[in-house]
């Protein structure tokens, strides 16, 4: 069976690299014949900083189904139009906009060296920090600061993109519509009712809905009337994710 698990918040607490624990829970399954597939929210370059060497050839969907990985090679299979980003870049220069712009692998960052984001943008420098114009393909852009927030984020809303307020719109994450975190698992081949879910997040819904068996990490009331089990955030999460995966490891075999 293919254990399908959003990497944040679900088997990553607090932005930090899987646990040991978690990661002998991880090849457990595997030598169990079992296959772990990880989605993230974050970049392909981010999710390998969180995950043990081992896994680095396993299959990932990243930034919420824009991208897909596996056995190192990355495809990216939504972004930006020609002509969006071209508007989006229009409006990056109206408003003197500081910006982290993500493309398939590279990116290109204006923070500065105090953002506090900096530190997570590419901390084992795996990537290249390009001028904006250089990059052809990108999947989201994080505005840090505008010179009129209000104004930017307006038009920014007119246009056809989904556009995000982070920390109560101190950053604005601007991405394609129509990502999706199932349509990538499906380019991986993985089929309806043929994999277990791990996961907390809105965007984790039509995974839950296609999974043969779901694990609803924490209380998110969009995910709980998709989830076959909940397991509560407490000092015991990481025993609790263990013992579920072995139970689950018996009852269900790859398909």
């Amino acid at each position: 069976m293919r254990f399908v698990f959003d990497l944040e918040g679900t088997i990553s607490f607090h932005d930090e690299k899987v646990s040991d624990y978690l990661t002998d829970m991880l090849a457990f399954l595997c030598e169990r014949g079992h296959e772990p597939i990880f989605v993230s929210s974050k970049s392909i370059r981010h999710m390998l900083t969180l995950l043990d060497k081992q896994f680095h050839n396993s299959k990932m969907v990243g930034g919420n189904g824009a991208i897909i990985c596996y056995r190192g090679n990355i495809e990216q299979i939504v972004a930006f139009s020609t002509s969006m980003f071209s508007k989006l870049k229009e409006l990056i220069q109206l408003f003197d906009a500081t910006y982290l712009v993500e493309s398939d692998w590279d990116y290109a960052y204006t923070g500065g060296a105090y953002h506090r984001v900096v530190n997570d943008v590419d901390p084992y420098k795996l990537a290249e920090n390009h001028h904006l114009e250089d990059l052809s393909t990108v999947w989201k852009i994080t505005i840090l600061s505008a010179s009129n927030r209000k104004e930017i984020i307006e038009k920014l809303r007119k246009l056809n993109v989904a556009v995000h307020l982070i920390d109560d719109g101190e950053m604005i994450e601007i991405t394609p519509l129509g990502l999706s975190k199932w349509n990538a698992l499906r380019t991986l081949g993985i089929q309806k009712r043929n994999y277990i879910a791990f996961g907390k997040d809105e965007e984790d819904v039509n995974v839950f809905d296609f999974a043969q068996y779901t694990i609803l990490i924490g209380n998110n009331p969009a995910l709980v009337a998709f989830a076959d089990e909940q397991l509560i955030v407490d000092d015991r999460i990481e025993m609790k994710i263990v013992e579920s995966c072995k139970r689950l490891s018996e009852r269900f075999k790859l398909t």
